[in-house]
Protein backbone atom coordinates (compact mmCIF):
# COMPACT_ATOMS: atom_id res chain seq x y z
CA UNK A 1 0.00 0.00 0.00
CA UNK A 2 3.00 2.37 0.86
CA UNK A 3 4.05 2.44 -2.72
CA UNK A 4 0.98 3.10 -4.22
CA UNK A 5 0.34 6.11 -1.71
CA UNK A 6 4.14 7.56 -2.58
CA UNK A 7 2.87 7.43 -6.22
CA UNK A 8 0.20 9.58 -5.92
CA UNK A 9 1.60 11.84 -3.83
CA UNK A 10 4.32 11.97 -6.41
CA UNK A 11 1.96 12.67 -9.07
CA UNK A 12 0.66 15.15 -7.14
CA UNK A 13 3.98 17.28 -6.56
CA UNK A 14 4.97 16.93 -10.25
CA UNK A 15 1.13 17.98 -11.34
CA UNK A 16 2.02 21.26 -9.16
CA UNK A 17 4.99 21.92 -10.97
CA UNK A 18 2.65 22.07 -14.27
CA UNK A 19 2.54 25.55 -15.50
CA UNK A 20 -1.20 25.50 -17.01
CA UNK A 21 -3.07 27.87 -19.40
CA UNK A 22 -4.90 30.65 -18.50
CA UNK A 23 -8.75 31.13 -19.86
CA UNK A 24 -6.97 33.04 -22.53
CA UNK A 25 -4.44 30.57 -23.39
CA UNK A 26 -6.97 27.80 -22.98
CA UNK A 27 -9.91 29.11 -25.61
CA UNK A 28 -6.84 30.39 -28.11
CA UNK A 29 -5.26 26.67 -28.31
CA UNK A 30 -8.67 25.40 -28.37
CA UNK A 31 -9.74 27.09 -31.27
CA UNK A 32 -6.56 26.98 -32.87
CA UNK A 33 -7.28 23.00 -32.76
CA UNK A 34 -10.49 23.28 -33.84
CA UNK A 35 -9.83 25.49 -36.84
CA UNK A 36 -6.80 22.86 -37.55
CA UNK A 37 -9.04 19.75 -37.40
CA UNK A 38 -11.66 21.89 -40.11
CA UNK A 39 -8.67 22.85 -42.48
CA UNK A 40 -7.52 19.00 -42.57
CA UNK A 41 -10.27 17.93 -42.92
CA UNK A 42 -11.71 19.62 -45.31
CA UNK A 43 -8.40 19.14 -47.45
CA UNK A 44 -8.52 15.44 -46.70
CA UNK A 45 -12.49 15.43 -47.98
CA UNK A 46 -11.11 17.51 -51.22
CA UNK A 47 -8.66 15.17 -52.31
CA UNK A 48 -11.01 12.33 -51.56
CA UNK A 49 -13.79 13.56 -54.12
CA UNK A 50 -11.05 14.12 -56.71
CA UNK A 51 -9.72 10.75 -56.55
CA UNK A 52 -13.60 9.54 -56.47
CA UNK A 53 -13.83 11.98 -59.76
CA UNK A 54 -10.56 10.15 -61.22
CA UNK A 55 -11.73 6.68 -60.58
CA UNK A 56 -15.16 7.58 -62.03
CA UNK A 57 -13.63 8.73 -65.17
CA UNK A 58 -11.13 5.14 -64.98
CA UNK A 59 -13.54 2.83 -64.27
CA UNK A 60 -17.21 3.86 -66.30
CA UNK A 61 -14.87 3.99 -70.01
Amino acid sequence: MGKITAFFKDVRRELKKVQWPNRRELSTYTALVLLSVVVVGTIIWVADAGYQQILTLIFNK
